[in-house]
């Protein structure tokens, strides 16, 4: 009775890790939960730039790029937390380099 009761729970737990797997595959990607948005003007050259991670309980290793008026680029990674929005500073343009979800 013992051995088949023990096969039964190392069964089970097999079957529960083996769904975990799984359903991390089925997360959507990191990029899909982190957006860039231009909100209110700095100057006349440039606007206010924001990033955003809509993830409800991940935090997203993100790198962006971004570039004032007459200026160079600049690059940097943000952990923005979940449902949250942080501005970045000022620019004429960006984008989302890399996202991933952080190992935290």
């Amino acid at each position: 009775m013992f051995k088949s009761s023990a096969a039964c729970v190392l069964i089970v737990a097999a079957g529960l890790i083996g769904a975990s797997f799984s359903f991390a595959a089925d997360e959507p990607a990191a990029s899909t939960f982190v957006s860039l948005s231009f909100e209110g003007a700095c100057d006349a050259q440039n606007n206010r730039l924001w990033l955003r991670n809509t993830h409800p309980y991940k935090t997203i290793l993100t790198r962006v790029r971004w570039r004032a008026a007459g200026g160079k680029d600049l690059s940097e990674e943000f952990y923005p937390m979940p449902n949250s929005q942080r501005e970045i500073g000022c620019a004429a343009e960006a984008e989302i380099l890399s996202a991933e979800f952080a190992a935290f």
